[in-house]
């Protein structure tokens, strides 16, 4: 026969459900704007009836309810998800924000880009080739040569400040990478502690969902795969290192080196010595750009040296083919004077002539020698202006084919040489290989916001798919509000009637007749 008191404690329980799931409706509700919180709910069940003898047999008798759970609303497949793209968008978006800096450098198409002073340049030749007696358009040629070498001088500095800006920002983010290990490493010990002996997994909620916020906050940095133990702890890879297991966390490292073309300092990922590679997010977007030879800013620094090159070993050789009005040639128009720019062991590593991409760009000037007129006043006559020494004064037949050079595609294989770019073909004018960089450098922009938008467009998707079942509904919640008031309600109100028929059958059986 089940107790007279059995009825109160089937009602309490009733009582302690309500409440607490009106307590979680309160802290999911408190939370509905907190990052990373996943709403939570109450899982109740029957508890185990009692059994009772009636005149038909053994029957049960149901007493109440059990709080079996408090579990978060979680798709670990949308956080999968979510940190593989969202890696993939951190890469998209740091490359998209440099090659906007990489674009700015160039300053194309405006007023003040290279390709502007690169076309006055060309005209100040062109003008010379019909007028080469007037000291005024050779001082001119001058001034836009040195406005020239200005233009690429402060495109080498510019990008290497970028340079330099990415070794800052990779050392700040391997920080910030080291700092979510650590706190990922805590998070699975603390979880791992509160869930000992319990069978239901996952009970740490809010730890858990702390975790998980970090884990959303690395992926965008680095390439995550995270798989879970059966004590809920967290394994998060990177390419092929462990950076947070059960037991440790993995400290990444910089170390410093030189670039080999420029000698300015790079920052690489290294552990404990031995260098590393994480595929994808901010980091590895970092590295790429910075070390790419084709795409990245060296590729550009690249391109510049080319620039450089060119102007000193192609159209210095032009120009020392020609002659003075004092008919002496042999002379360069870029760098020393007499330095044989074009000479083979200048490209030959194993020479002690060879020279470096950044030395072709610190190398290039403008020909002291006519420059500077207080010191040199007859170093306009030694721009070769003609072709021959028996040709007159006025003769400009080598400053058009200097000009030639610059702007118009030629078919004399005598001015080609190292400062082409191959893929551009051997017919290229210094304009036409500009004009193909910067196209290139457009397109290459345009593609990389076109496919950081779409990669944007993707993980807003998944983040709203995720929301839809871990976000906080405040309309669901008040409704779950009303529901558990009116069960606690209910409950109390049951309680009391059973507590008046408890009094009665206390206080007054056994008063009859007296």
């Amino acid at each position: 026969m089940s107790s007279s008191f059995g009825g109160l404690n089937t009602l309490v329980r009733g009582l302690t459900a309500n409440q607490v799931a009106l307590n979680t409706v309160g802290h999911n509700i408190s939370n509905a704007n907190t990052a990373g919180y996943s709403r939570q709910a109450v899982n109740l069940s029957s508890s185990l009836p009692e059994a009772i003898y009636g005149s038909s047999g053994r029957m049960q008798l149901g007493t109440g309810v059990d709080i079996q759970s408090i579990t978060r609303a979680r798709d670990t497949f949308m956080d999968q998800q979510m940190w593989k793209e969202n890696s993939t968008l951190g890469y998209g978006e740091t490359q998209k924000n440099l090659l906007s800096q990489v674009e700015g450098v160039f300053h194309e198409p405006t007023d003040t880009g290279l390709k502007t002073v690169l076309d006055k340049f060309w005209s100040s030749w062109q003008s010379l080739a019909t007028n080469a007696s007037d000291d005024s358009t050779r001082s001119l040629v001058i001034q836009r040569g040195a406005e020239l070498v200005d233009s690429v001088q402060q495109a080498n500095t510019q990008l290497r400040d970028i340079v330099s800006g990415i070794n800052s920002d990779l050392s700040l983010k391997v920080s910030t990478v080291n700092q979510i290990s650590a706190d990922i490493l805590m998070l699975n010990k603390q979880i791992s502690t509160s869930e000992i002996g319990n069978n239901n997994s996952g009970s740490a909620n809010d730890l858990r969902d702390r975790r998980d916020l970090l884990v959303d906050q690395l992926s965008q940095l680095v390439n995550v795969r995270v798989t879970e133990d059966n004590d809920g702890n967290y394994t998060v890879q990177s390419g092929s290192l462990t950076l947070v297991n059960a037991n440790r966390s993995t400290t990444l490292e910089t170390y410093a080196s030189k670039d080999p073309d420029y000698n300015y300092e790079v920052l690489n990922l290294q552990v404990n010595g031995v260098s590393v590679t994480l595929g994808g997010g901010e980091l590895q977007g970092l590295i790429d750009m910075r070390d790419d030879t084709t795409t990245g800013v060296k590729g550009y620094l690249n391109q510049v040296s080319t620039v450089s090159e060119f102007l000193l070993r192609d159209f210095n050789a032009i120009h020392r083919a020609g002659y003075g009005e004092d008919e002496v040639n042999g002379r360069n128009f870029f760098g020393e004077s007499s330095t044989p720019y074009d000479d083979a062991s200048y490209l030959d590593p194993a020479d002690s002539n060879f020279k470096t991409k950044g030395d072709w760009i610190s190398e290039l000037s403008v020909n002291a020698e006519f420059y500077d007129q207080k010191t040199n006043p007859t170093g306009l006559q030694k721009i070769a202006a003609k072709a021959l020494a028996t040709e007159g004064d006025a003769s400009g037949t080598n400053a058009l084919k200097l000009g030639q050079a610059l702007r118009i595609n030629v078919q004399d294989t005598t001015l080609l040489g190292a400062g082409y770019n191959a893929t551009l073909g051997s017919s290229a004018s210094l304009s036409s290989f500009y004009t193909s960089m910067i196209g290139a450098l457009g397109v290459q922009g345009e593609s990389a916001t076109r496919l950081t938008e779409n990669q944007q467009i993707l993980v807003d998707q998944i983040e709203s798919w995720r929301q839809s079942v871990s976000g906080v509904n405040l309309d669901e919640e008040m409704s779950n509000m009303i529901r558990f008031q009116k069960g606690y309600n209910a409950s109390a109100r049951v309680l009391t009637t059973m507590d008046e028929m408890l009094d009665k059958l206390i206080n007054s059986t056994g008063t009859v007749g007296r």
